[in-house]
């Protein structure tokens, strides 16, 4: 081991993985709004979400999630999501995610998988924009919701802690937008109540939000 390098273990640097997605975002024309950068474990692992000026439904916007850790913890990551700007909720989709080892030659690997990646960000902007109003229109009585916190629970999204304040906030949510009784107002009641796991654990977090969100298409 040499400055943290193996035969087949090479750290990249955390600034290197933000400026990679900068760029290949930047020269696809996509225009970043807001930043939330965050690193943990000694400065070893790094997570951070850009907010994209890219609008998919009334006051939500496309997110684009990053991760890198120089602790063998995790691979270089990206993943692609949304953000609701009334409440500052984010949910990541499963459609667009990359993963790259950290190998001589991940830096480069994880920019090519970026390049494709923002490629196909234009075709998943209209299908994100149509899943998003399938969970608005999607009607959820009382007792479909409460099915869907059960196996939440039972699947280790939602733990002992958090279900009581997630069925509270889906019984009489904080924000008036999310008073009508659909798949929408449900992910957001449960990305409201994660918001705490998001910041402390943002790559499992992230997880999580897109298991959730196979329960309400399921």
């Amino acid at each position: 081991l040499v400055d943290g390098y193996t035969e087949t273990w090479f750290p990249v640097r955390h600034q290197d993985v933000l400026d990679g997605v900068e760029d290949t975002l930047g020269n696809a024309g996509f225009e970043i709004r807001n930043y939330q950068l965050s690193v943990s474990h000694g400065k070893q692992r790094f997570f951070g979400v850009l907010d994209i000026a890219t609008p998919l439904a009334d006051g939500v916007t496309l997110s684009v999630g990053i991760r890198n850790s120089n602790d063998k913890s995790f691979p270089i990551g990206f993943c692609v999501g949304n953000r609701t700007f009334v409440c500052d909720n984010l949910a990541f989709a499963s459609e667009i995610v990359i993963s790259k080892r950290h190998t001589r030659f991940g830096t480069d690997r994880f920019r090519e998988g970026i390049a494709t990646a923002v490629g196909q960000l234009t075709d998943y902007r209209t299908l994100e924009a149509q899943r998003i109003e399938q969970l608005q229109t999607r009607e959820l009585p009382d007792r479909t919701a409460e099915s869907i916190v059960l196996r939440a629970w039972e699947q280790g999204l939602v733990g002992s802690r958090l279900l009581r304040p997630l069925l509270d906030e889906w019984r009489k949510p904080t924000y008036e937008d999310f008073e009508d009784r659909t798949a929408w107002s449900m992910l957001a009641a449960y990305t409201h109540v994660a918001k705490d796991r998001q910041r402390r654990y943002p790559s499992k977090a992230a997880w999580e939000v897109m298991q959730f969100q196979a329960l309400l298409a399921a």
